[in-house]
């Protein structure tokens, strides 16, 4: 090794050291740490070049490994923000139909029920008209919050759905664990205690809140518990707001009638799956009596031929 050589090793060396390397390559770090040492003292110089030439190429690992690891977090960034409301910080629409897609395959297989609230905040162009859109902005941040803090279990999604309306997918939960969170988000709203002096329903901003439950099965889309949730808010509406009604009745009367049609459809195949066997045997038997007619035909042809050789030989 060259005495020239000797800035560009301690530089290696400490870098290495500063790095705070921890696993295996300690070992390797104290025997270059070690040689360095013997160089200093006129000693052999034997394996120096080779130790801090693996200094150098763990050094290279350490760095591509934290550059990999910043990629995937700006990625997994990237992609919080595309499933992310800006405003609310909640998931906005197109995680909402992913998520509820997911959820509804996954409860479809495990036959567990899926509930679905949908939330509107009352009388609300109202407060913007009232208060400016900036206010608004504030009051929606506010709401998506508190039901962010009512709605807690990993498993369940907080969303906007669109403008004032938020979304709550409750995985495996019946329609009394829906009911009973829908009337916690009403009134954790409530004791939010916003000004509302133009609402007709409370001096404070208040919301509605619209729900319906299921277990899903096969064939049947998802599609249809929005719509369900959607009729049930429009209910809450009309019923004076600032309350949580269910359509629970309408959602199972669809269900209902789309397992009827199945059933039917599947009564119908059964009894053309029996025609085409029956028309089956039909033509099995049919091909049996052709073959006897056939073998009956020839025998009394050879039977005349039999006869007619012995006439025209006695004769």
């Amino acid at each position: 090794m060259q005495l020239d050589n000797l800035p560009f090793y301690c530089q290696t060396l400490s870098a290495w050291l500063a790095s705070g390397y921890q696993d295996e390559s300690c070992l390797l770090r104290g025997q270059a740490l070690q040689e360095a040492l013997d160089w200093a003292q006129g000693k052999s110089l034997s394996n120096l070049n080779y130790q801090f030439l693996i200094a150098s190429q763990e050094l290279e690992r350490r760095q591509l490994q934290q550059k990999l690891e910043a990629a995937n977090e700006e990625l997994q960034r990237l992609s919080t923000i595309a499933t992310t409301d800006f405003l609310t910080q909640v998931a906005n629409r197109r995680r909402f139909e992913e998520y509820l897609d997911i959820e509804w395959r996954r409860m479809t297989r495990s036959q567990q029920p899926l509930s679905l609230i949908l939330v509107d905040v009352d009388f609300f162009k109202s407060y913007n008209d009232t208060y400016g859109h900036l206010m608004g902005d504030r009051c929606l941040s506010k709401i998506a919050k508190a039901i962010k803090d009512v709605v807690q279990r990993p498993a369940n999604l907080v969303a906007r759905y669109g403008g004032e309306e938020f979304a709550v997918i409750l995985s495996n939960t019946d329609i009394f664990g829906a009911a009973h969170i829908a009337e916690k988000i009403c009134f954790a709203v409530r004791k939010l205690a916003i000004p509302h002096k133009n609402s007709q329903v409370s001096s404070y901003v208040t919301v509605s809140a619209g729900l319906a439950t299921v277990i899903p099965i096969f064939n049947f889309n998802f599609q249809n518990i929005i719509v369900a949730a959607d009729k049930a808010l429009y209910q809450a509406k009309a019923a004076g707001r600032d309350r949580v009604c269910s359509g629970q009745e309408q959602l199972w009367l669809s269900i209902q009638k789309s397992q009827q049609i199945k059933e039917k459809n599947q009564q119908l195949m059964k009894q053309v799956q029996e025609a085409m066997e029956k028309n089956q045997q039909i033509r099995q038997k049919s091909s049996e009596i052709m073959h006897k007619m056939r073998f009956q035909k020839l025998s009394a042809f050879y039977a005349e031929s039999f006869w007619t050789i012995i006439h025209v030989n006695i004769c």
